[in-house]
């Protein structure tokens, strides 16, 4: 009885004591703390530069998309791209145990599966397939400005050629607009093809027992070439060789002869290797890279890179080495929305990059070749925020802080240390949604971001530091 009047006092005492500690405790914890321990939050804006960096042709092109056709803009100049492919063959793959009709193929041919394209819909192109004579390495990096002349003869006519459109008008609307349909340009093969790969499993049929075994010993592949046309870039999924042959099965008399068609196929999947190749305007993305400082450029695929040179010494020397903490570093660039003076619109516009990377430039290749991810120590991720026209970067202090750490360690480093460079890219995701690949993007897209190497043009680094009171 006792114990619970002592807590009814003590709860009715309890808003008077909190009451007497607002008015006469206020900052009593801090101060109590040495003066030395005193902690202040501050920020400090410094300014980063920038420029445009010619990435050329040479980027690695790991995907699982082809891409083929001939794109003149009026700002960048003439893109060509063309690729090469292999074809999977399943394992155990195997043709009619009593042969086929005839002994020969009843046709070949090629299918370019197209999932969209950039350009002009209609423009004529043309387009022409060669036999590779070499195979495409399978642990082999390939770049974008990879030499075709090494992998086919180009002294010889091509295997088969035909024009093309990006859509194809002929097909009628009630099979286009169809819910399964999906476009592709069908390129003719000669039958002797066809007929060849059959007599090829029938000399041995280990010849198919697995893609390397079909690559290396029936068709190392070929190569898709625009060399005609100027207008449309088409995006491949996927290339498939169709070999169409013939062959007797028991019909319902019991007897073996009843003559049924069938085709054989072979695509180009992700087991194997499609390497493409691009060609750029050299001459006129280098004009814009030297001499346009009014801002920096993204354009994809290949094409140009912005480079960022971060003020590191002046935040060495004014925070870290004095002890402070660095708590966030943010940096903001935004895109221009107006064309370019004094060049003419383009007739059909590109996209502008959603996903863009940070990476050192000293890791902007082995970055890709290596199969990372962004670490949000040395490399960052952002997505283009089209309400206020930026890329944002909102928390880079481990990086500052890792690069300077790398040159005060007495080593040597190297001569880009505090570089970085930022590469449009494209991403893909698991199940639970984590980031699983950070690829090149090879679509076309293109943006000019404000700074450049003019005076005055200089980009804002925001700095939230904390330090001990002196």
């Amino acid at each position: 009885m006792k114990k619970r009047y002592f807590w009814i006092i003590l709860s009715m005492a309890l808003p008077m004591l909190f009451a007497a500690c607002d008015d006469s405790t206020e900052g009593l914890g801090e101060s109590m703390m040495p003066d030395k321990d005193h902690i202040s939050i501050d920020q400090k804006v410094y300014t980063a530069t920038s420029r445009s960096l010619l990435a050329g042709d040479s980027i690695l092109a790991k995907t699982s998309t082809a891409y083929l056709g001939r794109y003149t803009d009026p700002l960048y100049g003439t893109f060509e791209a063309d690729f090469l492919a292999q074809f999977h063959c399943v394992e155990d793959f195997q043709f009619p145990e009593g042969g086929v009709a005839g002994d020969t193929a009843v046709s070949a041919e090629v299918r370019l599966y197209v999932s969209s394209f950039f350009g002009d819909s209609i423009s004529p192109s043309h387009l022409s397939v060669y036999p590779l004579n070499k195979v495409l390495e399978e642990e082999k990096n390939y770049y974008t400005d990879l030499v075709p002349e090494e992998y086919y003869d180009a002294t010889q006519a091509p295997l088969a050629s035909r024009p093309y459109t990006a859509e194809d008008k002929t097909i009628p609307d009630s099979i286009t607009e169809g819910n399964n349909y999906v476009p592709y340009i069908r390129v003719q093969l000669p039958r002797q093809f066809g007929t060849d790969i059959i007599r090829k499993y029938y000399d041995n049929p280990q010849n198919f027992a697995n893609a390397e075994a079909f690559i290396n010993n029936v068709c190392k592949g070929m190569y898709f070439k625009c060399d005609q046309g100027d207008g449309s870039i088409l995006y491949v999924q996927q290339a498939q060789l169709n070999v169409t042959f013939k062959y007797f099965v028991q019909s319902s008399s019991g007897r073996v002869d009843s003559l049924i068609t069938v085709v054989a196929q072979f695509a180009g999947t992700q087991e194997v290797i499609q390497a493409n190749r691009f060609k750029t305007d050299k001459e006129k993305l280098k004009e814009l890279v030297d001499n346009d400082g009014s801002c920096t450029y993204l354009k994809t695929p290949a094409g140009i890179f912005t480079e960022v040179t971060l003020p590191l010494d002046e935040i060495a020397a004014n925070h870290i080495n004095a002890g402070d903490t660095l708590n966030s570093v943010k940096f903001t660039l935004t895109r221009y929305n107006e064309t370019v003076a004094g060049t003419e619109p383009a007739a059909f516009k590109m996209g502008v990059p959603k996903t863009i990377l940070m990476v050192r430039k000293k890791d902007m290749y082995t970055f890709f070749e290596k199969n990372q991810v962004a670490d949000n120590k040395t490399s960052y991720l952002t997505t283009f925020n089209s309400s206020d026209n930026t890329y944002t970067f909102n928390n880079m202090s481990q990086l500052i802080t890792e690069c300077i750490a790398e040159k005060n360690s007495g080593q040597a480093i190297d001569e880009d240390w505090n570089k970085v460079v930022l590469i449009p890219v494209v991403t893909t995701k698991d199940n639970t949604n984590n980031i699983v690949t950070i690829r090149h993007n090879l679509n076309l897209t293109s943006a000019r971001l404000m700074g450049g190497f003019n005076p005055g043009n200089e980009l804002q680094v925001r700095i939230t530091y904390s330090k001990f009171a002196e």
